[in-house]
């Protein structure tokens, strides 16, 4: 099981407000005329590949000055932290909306000197088989958006530059020799489409959201590899009663080409099959169905029940062949902006055989 022993420090950040007056503002008063929100927490984790590690997540949800009150939030995350084996991770993902939602802009800025599991590629790799390489890579994705009735339409621009060491020597890694084992560059540009019906960007309680995304990377675009990527990520929110809602999620690549193994969809994201090890299961295509059923407990606590299947392969043909894994778990949500349904989420995922994993992260999976 992959632990996580974490200490969190709530602070809300607004222009003379302290945390209980700006909480008692969310619930006495017009909360449209609340527009920026600043969250902190420090974090402290322990993991057997990086012992200790120290660092600090943040927040801030506001809208800019040229929008108003109903438009939709922009939000900019931060997450920093450093750990006993000089591991680094920044990661500061945005989506940004101008011109009352008709432009969106979204996208990460990541720098990282960090260990990751290696099981190999493919739906029979075992968890004995695990390894540790270390990676280090700066990475940048940026997306424009315009919106066209209820489709945005847009491009991706996505830098990597990868570099690994301390592969072990005869691992599963040296045998497969994946592409992208000496690392390189990988750069590309995508086309585009989201469909957006929500009632709410975050935690939704009715409607759909489609994303689409065709990728291309090869060397007219500055990259060392050559590979065609078609992304679909599809979600249906609906309403059973009064903050009761089902979610149902698919999330599918398919891959043509020699990506480098680095970049190739992967279970055991806090997004994709919660409770499998980080890169547990990865090749060059994949399908994953997902439900999440969200509910109440008290005040601004609300909890979930959640559970996913899902299976990766060398053709997109094999996906209906091909062995399906499970994994289920449970959460619980802390609202912390009430007007935009921002909400701080906990999860734990479980799997049939292989434990299970912690996540402690912003807004819903899905």
């Amino acid at each position: 099981m992959r632990f996580y022993l974490i200490y969190i420090l709530l602070i809300f950040l607004l222009p003379k407000e302290t945390m209980c007056s700006q909480l008692d503002k969310y619930s006495n008063s017009d909360t449209s005329k609340i527009k920026n929100q600043f969250l902190a927490y420090p974090v402290v984790f322990y993991l057997p590949e990086t012992r200790w590690g120290f660092g600090a997540a943040g927040l801030y949800n506001f809208r800019f000055r040229s929008e108003s009150a109903e438009s939709n939030p922009s939000q900019i995350q931060l997450i920093a932290s450093y750990t006993q084996n000089k591991q680094l991770i920044f990661v500061m993902p945005f989506e940004l909306y101008r011109k009352y939602n008709t432009w969106k802009i979204k996208g990460e800025l990541t720098y990282f000197r960090y260990q990751f599991n290696a099981y190999g590629i493919g739906f029979d790799t075992k968890a004995e088989n695990k390894e540790i390489y270390r990676a280090n890579a700066p990475r940048v994705r940026i997306d424009v958006l315009k919106r066209y009735k209820k489709t945005f339409l847009g491009m991706r621009f996505a830098f990597d530059r990868f570099s690994m060491d301390e592969i072990k020597t005869n691992g599963i890694l040296e045998q497969q020799s994946p592409v992208g084992l000496n690392g390189g560059i990988n750069a590309g540009i995508g086309l585009l489409a989201h469909s957006d019906e929500r009632n709410f960007i975050f935690n939704p309680t009715k409607g759909h959201y489609v994303e689409m995304e065709s990728f291309f990377s090869n060397k007219i675009t500055g990259s060392d590899f050559n590979f065609f990527k078609l992304f679909v990520n599809a979600s249906k929110y609906i309403k059973l009663s009064e903050n009761h809602t089902l979610v149902g999620n698919i999330n599918t690549v398919f891959t043509q080409g020699k990506p480098p193994f680095f970049d190739m969809p992967f279970f055991g994201t806090p997004r994709i099959m919660r409770g499998y090890q980080d890169r547990r299961f990865m090749d060059k295509n994949m399908l994953v169905l997902q439900a999440e059923y969200r509910f109440p407990l008290y005040k601004r606590l609300h909890g979930v029940g959640f559970i996913s299947t899902g299976t990766v392969g060398k053709s997109y043909a094999s996906l209906f062949t091909n062995p399906y894994q499970l994994a289920h778990g449970a959460g619980l949500r802390f609202i912390i902006n009430k007007k935009d349904r921002v909400r701080l989420r906990l999860d734990y995922g479980l799997t049939p055989s292989e434990g299970g994993a912690f996540y402690l992260t912003i807004n819903d999976a899905f």
